[in-house]
């Protein structure tokens, strides 16, 4: 949806629109559990929230892809003290299948699988956000397992 206006907007100002490459970039956090994962990504949806409820204002619903806006409507705050923190308060009303959604969660195998499933759409550029807690364990296991996969 996103690629598709950024799309337009190229064509409509005389650029070739086939040289805009989606960049995806949130929190990658690698384990066996899931409960612990998601718990240490939630503050990101809450986070992309505020980006949502801009596009709300700005479009119409029948616009936006559902999968993007739904689970706002859930929201009751946003506490900029705790923006990007892992156990804001502000990321309780994400539920675990928004945090599966919009990051990339579970062991090595489950993040090669995804990102290959975003390298399927055209997504060539990943970027971790190093946000959450054993960052360098992140780092690590991104070099020795999931990297290589794509090399």
């Amino acid at each position: 949806w996103i690629m598709s206006i950024a799309r337009k907007g190229a064509e409509e100002a005389g650029r070739d629109p086939s040289v805009l490459k989606p960049i995806v970039c949130a929190p990658a956090y690698v384990s066996d559990d899931m409960a612990k994962a998601r718990e240490q990504v939630r503050w990101f949806p809450a986070m992309v929230s505020n980006h949502v409820m801009d596009l709300l204002n700005r479009y119409d619903e029948s616009e936006l892809p559902p999968a993007l806006f739904e689970y706002v409507k859930r929201r009751e705050f946003y506490d900029y003290k705790d923006h990007s923190r892992v156990g804001a308060a502000h990321g309780e009303f994400v539920d675990d299948e928004t945090c599966e959604r919009f990051c990339i969660l579970g062991t090595p195998e489950q993040h090669v699988e995804k990102l290959k499933q975003l390298e399927a759409v055209g997504v060539d550029q990943w970027n971790v956000y190093l946000r959450t807690h054993g960052q360098e364990r992140t780092l690590d296991l991104y070099g020795e397992h999931v990297i290589p996969a794509f090399g």
